[in-house]
């Protein structure tokens, strides 16, 4: 056999046709058949053993293993030529998945020997082959689905949001909870300080953004590396002669590995975002949080890609986005529970110390000098927690007592720290 003929291996889901692909396929030219299989596993073992330069795949082996087998012999080699076979009533949603797994093209068992020998002559020459007609019909019956898929999106953004409503219920319920608890250690019941706990979602809610706008970032970091790597690499040529170098060494190899590189992206991440919430708490509320709940959203509803490709992450799914968004509420109420349950109100004469509950629940307690216009009492330093229409509820942190005082005729004046005698 000369060496310029196209060496082909025939994969064929049903074996009582073997003879209607071979008689066709032998009555072209240039063309040596070097294989026929009827399985993927059969068809990947003589990949290998055969050289064949052009892979005929049926797409009617059982489930998706065509497609599979398109996929791994195009990861494995990608010198190989494929053109799928599909049956004379196209499936149109194995055509179109088997062109995304990397075939070239693909033929009807009933097309005429001529254009069969067209599309073998194209695909081995690095063409495409997609028939007008057939690929007519395959994208019409493919449009009904994304119909349907968008109407599946739809629905999936229905469930989820049915699904916050009763978690938001329940983060309520806590929040309510850790607010009677708080102030019950100190002896001061919220209903005396004039508010309702459940108001406090909208605390809750922008320390959530902040939370997600620290962490959410970590969800980049696998692409952002990657990226960062192929830029280096486009822009930079002569960084990677010297970066080689270095790997030839183990501390090279170390520094390098990209599991190194990821987790170093990650952690200078957090520091950068934590010092831009000391300082600049709205970006990170504002823009960076909702911004990553958003691309998170868009990843949900598979729109990712209108984004920019340095904002897309790989499909995470519904149940993976909602576990995730699960997992940080999780931890959110698991962190602030335990700094009320264990740690309690820390009242100082500048005011309310905490880690994350008091900037989470809308704690506060601002120091204060109380007068009495009538003269009923000495100016009175404590910090105010709260009131209600009659009552001013006050804390004395140098008596570490609680005072409930008439609201009356006094008259507050806020200072910087209350001065213990």
């Amino acid at each position: 056999m000369s060496s310029n003929l196209i060496r082909v291996l025939v994969v064929d889901a049903d074996p009582s046709a073997e003879g209607h692909l071979r008689s066709k396929l032998e009555g072209i030219q240039g063309i040596e058949i070097v294989g026929i299989a009827h399985s993927q596993q059969m068809a990947l073992n003589q990949v290998k053993s055969t050289q064949a330069g052009l892979l005929l795949v049926d797409l009617m082996l059982p489930g998706y293993r065509s497609v599979d087998l398109i996929s791994q012999v195009r990861a494995s080699n990608s010198d190989i030529r494929i053109l799928a076979v599909s049956p004379g009533d196209i499936p149109h949603d194995m055509v179109i998945l088997a062109i995304h797994a990397g075939a070239q093209g693909f033929i009807t068992r009933d097309t005429p020997l001529n254009e069969i020998a067209e599309a073998i002559y194209g695909i081995n020459q690095g063409e495409h082959w997609l028939p007008l007609d057939d690929t007519y019909t395959v994208l019409g019956e493919a449009a009904a689905e994304l119909t349907i898929t968008s109407q599946e999106r739809r629905n999936t953004m229905g469930n989820v949001v049915l699904a916050l409503i009763p978690l938001t219920g329940f983060i309520a319920a806590i929040t309510a909870l850790l607010w009677r608890d708080y102030w019950g250690q100190i002896g001061v019941r919220v209903v005396d300080l004039g508010v309702d706990p459940t108001t406090r979602m909208t605390d809750v809610l922008g320390v959530f953004l902040i939370t997600l706008g620290i962490f959410g970032p970590l969800l980049f970091v696998k692409s952002w590396v990657a990226a960062t790597g192929k830029w280096i690499t486009n822009k930079v040529p002569s960084a990677v002669e010297w970066v080689n170098n270095i790997r030839r060494h183990f501390l090279g190899r170390l520094i390098f590995n990209r599991w190194v590189a990821r987790g170093l992206m990650a952690l200078l991440l957090v520091i950068g975002l934590v010092w831009l919430t000391h300082y600049f708490r709205l970006i990170v509320a504002v823009i960076i949080g909702p911004v990553v709940g958003l691309i998170l959203l868009a990843n949900l509803l598979d729109m990712d890609q209108e984004l920019p490709v340095v904002l897309q992450l790989p499909h995470l799914g519904a149940r993976r986005v909602i576990v995730l968004l699960g997992v940080i509420i999780g931890v959110f109420l698991l962190v602030i529970s335990s700094e009320v349950w264990i740690m309690g109100p820390d009242l100082r004469d500048d005011g309310l110390h905490g880690f994350l509950a008091p900037e989470a629940l809308g704690f506060s307690a601002q120091p204060m000098t109380l007068y009495d216009l009538d003269g009923n009492f000495e100016p009175l330093g404590a910090l105010y927690l709260g009131g209600n229409a009659d009552l001013y509820v006050l804390y004395d942190p140098c008596e570490e007592i609680v005072h409930m005082v008439p609201v009356g005729s006094s008259r507050v004046e806020i200072v910087d720290q209350v001065v213990c005698p």
